[in-house]
């Protein structure tokens, strides 16, 4: 009888999991139709032969791991099955449902809700692969294309519905680049819409890498559409300069010159103190029920909050933690000390810029395969620059997401028009020229 028991209790999950999936559908299209279509277990299985490792494409096996497969109708599919650490994969598949007729997101097909953890199943005819994967490779006029493919993106999720949605995901794990360099969003777990009338909501839950957020999302949870600003300026600058997230870290230490040995110490320190920070915070906020899924016990060992002992016996006592957290007040040292660090690293790429020094700020494998760069190209990278500063409130007001797809429309274009330089690259004789030129519409 055990089986049918079984059985019960996995079809009312299911139901259950269902009604929820059919309220964001309801909330986020406004009752818009968007079809999607439900897998069975057997279906992603078939699809994956059993998820075989032959299948996988990339990924993380703790996060999100993405497989190719093959459906009934032999039309290629892309899955990806993961870990739901935010804990709403039902919003990523109503917003996902939303977007996917817009090139620059993942084309979703449908879902599979009866596994433990969340399955989206994509269109997968073209092979995808994260931004970060490929960016090293990636030409100049290539990166161009990327950026302005997510800005596309963002300013969609901005205007194209009675209320803008902010993506507040954007880190490069979540832009997938297709074989055809076309930038692709995926993972909208994070995002949330603003109310009529209102210009930012207030949430618990932080999302997107420290990096990618700006102070009062940070600090007090925040949430605008200058979120998503803000985070793309910093991954604009990513994508100049060739690093992947933790490009504050190697760009800091590439600036202060700092050994190894250093570096280490002063990341495992970063990291310590941020966690004792978020830890204190989910308690206060009365969440410490899934903190074992989203800290490594090995950090809580670091902290001094298990032991050895009881990190081997796999610790999972939520009171005892809580207890252990101290209760005074931590200070935003550790926020502060990130917020000081990349404040110096953009008065570096200011300063550099300004002494005309793009040569030490641009990604060197780039500049090395791009071989004799003209003076034009290097004024497009500064006008590049300059605008993701712009986005992070460093030079001027923030521009909306429309008005930055704009100006990297106009730059991209400048890539294609000319052909005097030694890769066609560059209209414009400076930066300025490139951000008082001819308004495009969008």
């Amino acid at each position: 009888m055990n089986w049918w028991r079984e059985k019960k209790k996995k079809k009312k999950r299911n139901l259950k999991r269902g009604a929820k999936l059919l309220e964001e559908l309801i909330e986020c299209c406004d009752g818009k139709s968007n079809p999607i279509k439900f897998f069975s277990i057997p279906q992603i299985l078939k699809a994956t032969n059993n998820l075989n490792d032959s299948y996988f494409v990339f990924g993380s096996r703790f996060s999100y791991a993405w497989f190719k497969g093959e459906n009934e109708n032999d039309a290629m599919i892309l899955i990806r099955k993961g870990v739901d650490i935010k804990g709403n994969f039902y919003r990523d598949i109503a917003v996902s449902s939303m977007v996917s007729g817009h090139k620059n997101f993942m084309k979703l097909v449908g879902c599979c809700l009866e596994f433990k953890d969340p399955v989206l199943v994509y269109n997968g005819v073209k092979t995808h692969a994260p931004v970060h994967l490929i960016i090293s490779v990636a030409p100049w006029y290539g990166r161009m294309k990327i950026a302005e493919d997510i800005a596309t993106a963002l300013a969609y999720l901005h205007t194209a519905f009675p209320r803008p949605f902010v993506y507040r995901s954007l880190v490069p794990d979540n832009v997938l680049l297709d074989e055809d360099l076309v930038a692709k969003l995926s993972d909208f777990s994070g995002c949330v819409s603003i109310p009529e009338g209102k210009t930012f909501v207030k949430v618990n839950r932080i999302y997107c890498g420290d990096i990618y957020k700006d102070s009062k999302y940070w600090r007090d949870g925040v949430v605008s559409v200058e979120t998503d600003v803000y985070a793309f300026g910093m991954l604009m600058q990513m994508l100049l300069h060739g690093c992947h997230e933790v490009w504050v870290d190697k760009l800091f230490h590439r600036i202060t010159r700092k050994q190894s040995a250093d570096r280490y110490a002063a990341k495992t320190d970063f990291v310590i103190k941020y966690t004792q920070y978020w830890l204190l915070k989910r308690m206060k906020e009365g969440r410490m029920e899934d903190i074992f899924k989203t800290v490594n016990p090995e950090m809580l060992k670091t902290m001094g909050l298990i032991s050895e002992e009881e990190l081997r016996n796999g610790f999972r006592d939520v009171g005892q933690l809580s207890h252990r957290i101290t209760g005074e007040e931590i200070s935003d040292d550790s926020i502060t000390e990130r917020e000081d660090q990349k404040r110096q690293i953009q008065d570096w790429l200011l300063k550099h810029m300004e002494e005309g020094k793009m040569h030490e700020i641009a990604d060197p494998e780039m500049l090395e395969k791009m071989g004799e760069i003209s003076e034009k190209e290097l004024s497009q990278m500064k006008a590049f620059l300059m605008l993701s500063q712009r986005c992070i409130g460093l030079q001027g007001e923030v521009p909306t997401m429309v008005e930055v797809a704009k100006e990297l429309k106009k730059i991209q274009r400048s890539l294609k028009n000319d052909s005097s330089s030694p890769s066609g690259e560059s209209q414009f004789h400076s930066p300025q020229d490139i951000a008082s030129s001819s308004q495009t519409r969008f």
